[in-house]
């Protein structure tokens, strides 16, 4: 069989596969008592099967041409199949088949958002991917808890669990709310940047006592020496007033949203504050430590790494700085360099849990290749992290499919290594 009839094979048994699963989705739904479990032994395998058929088709993918057209073309069929899991997962929540979304992490779901609002630009069932994003951008903008700031505005947060306020999670559900603001109109996108203003004014005038907070927090940002970093949020009604690098990390990537969508100077100067914080916590060797409560803990490093990426690169993409870009790409050398240092032989990085928020690496890894012409070694690396996760094993084992986690930031790292920045604004 030579290529052009093999890889028409290879396309006419995804169409199979694809619509082996929409039937079986359809079936679960209908006959399944127990349909998590039909997903799992029937739905998930095709999926992975049609996953491992689109990633090898063309063994010329890697690494050279990873960002060519037949690349893409292979990186798309692989997102359209998240976006399709997302949103079979989203119909069975809303069935009540599985736990209701609004029971998972604000990040969570603030993540999966966001891959489908990308998937709405670049897969072929972009509408149905763009109406469940906004579906979930109503239901997260209603839920906000207003408040009084310090300075007597009216600010506004999302309560976790217990009614604490994890400012990493509410931020990272935050920027998915802002992005989708880019596809509202009318009275809905009124809501949407009115519950965008008040959860920035809560981060920067903080809130007074009271609804079980036992003292005023006059701002979330802090000063002096830990200066530009965020604290971790409200515990038991006691407030978490020292550094937080996720909240930090978090707390950038949505100030550099609100910097797009506000002529208001303080939004940008705290945003250049937070993220000045992230630069500057680094090691010399480039290593991104993890502070808790301003303590350092040895857990998760590389989810820790994820979403320092993610305020780096939305600085990068919406500040429009053309000097603080370039220097971001010369002062991360060393970061970048360390990160393939300690990439696994499988192609990953980290174990357990932080591996599962780990793929935000290799998304540094291309954006600083792509915007930087950086190390040359970038794409081996790269080369070694998709060529895992196309076999289907060990995709299985990584979470893709599977676990929400894995998949929604493994969604958000396909979408950027199909067109850079199409997670961080509307391209």
């Amino acid at each position: 069989m030579n290529l052009g009839a093999w890889q028409r094979h290879l396309a006419a048994a995804i169409r199979r596969l694809e619509a082996a699963s929409t039937l079986a989705a359809q079936t679960a739904a209908r006959y399944s008592p127990r349909p998590e479990t039909f997903v799992k032994k029937h739905i998930i395998p095709v999926a992975l099967i049609a996953m491992f058929i689109v990633l090898v088709s063309n063994q010329a993918l890697f690494p050279a041409k990873i960002f060519d057209k037949a690349a893409k073309k292979q990186l798309t069929a692989y997102l359209e199949d998240i976006c399709g899991w997302i949103l079979a997962r989203e119909q069975a929540a809303r069935d009540g088949q599985i736990q209701s979304v609004a029971n998972t992490p604000l990040s969570l779901q603030g993540n999966l958002a966001r891959v489908l609002l990308a998937g709405g630009e670049l897969t072929k069932n972009g509408p149905k991917c763009l109406e469940e994003a906004m579906r979930w951008c109503d239901a997260f903008a209603g839920k906000q808890q207003r408040v009084v700031t310090s300075l007597g505005n009216e600010g506004g947060y999302w309560p976790g669990p217990g009614g604490d306020v994890e400012l990493s999670e509410d931020s990272l559900a935050a920027i998915a709310l802002a992005r989708g603001l880019a596809y509202a109109d009318g009275s809905r996108k009124k809501v949407y940047q009115e519950a965008l203003d008040r959860y920035a004014r809560f981060l920067l005038e903080g809130v007074r006592a009271g609804t079980g907070l036992r003292q005023t927090v006059t701002g979330w940002q802090l000063q002096g020496e830990n200066g530009g970093a965020l604290g971790g949020g409200i515990q038991k009604g006691v407030p978490s007033l020292k550094p937080s690098s996720a909240s930090t990390a978090a707390g950038t990537a949505f100030l550099a949203q609100m910097s797009t969508l506000s002529r208001d100077q303080n939004l940008r100067h705290a945003t250049l504050q937070a993220l000045e914080w992230v630069l500057r916590n680094r090691r010399p060797n480039g290593e991104m430590p993890n502070l808790v409560a301003g303590e350092e803990s040895e857990q998760m490093p590389f989810t820790t790494m994820t979403l320092a990426g993610e305020a780096i690169q939305s600085a990068y993409y919406l500040l429009n700085d053309t000097a603080l870009n370039q220097r971001m790409g010369t002062e991360l050398d060393n970061t970048i360099r360390r990160m393939m240092r300690l990439q696994g032989e499988n192609g990953l990085w980290g174990e357990g849990d932080d591996r599962r928020g780990s793929s935000g690496v290799a998304t540094l890894l291309a954006w600083h290749l792509l915007s930087f012409k950086g190390d040359e070694t970038i794409p081996q690396a790269l080369d070694k992290f998709w060529q895992n996760l196309s076999n289907p094993v060990h995709a299985q084992s990584f979470g893709v499919l599977l676990h929400p986690i894995s998949t929604a930031w493994m969604g958000l790292t396909t979408a950027e290594m199909i067109k850079p920045g199409i997670t961080f604004r509307k391209m």
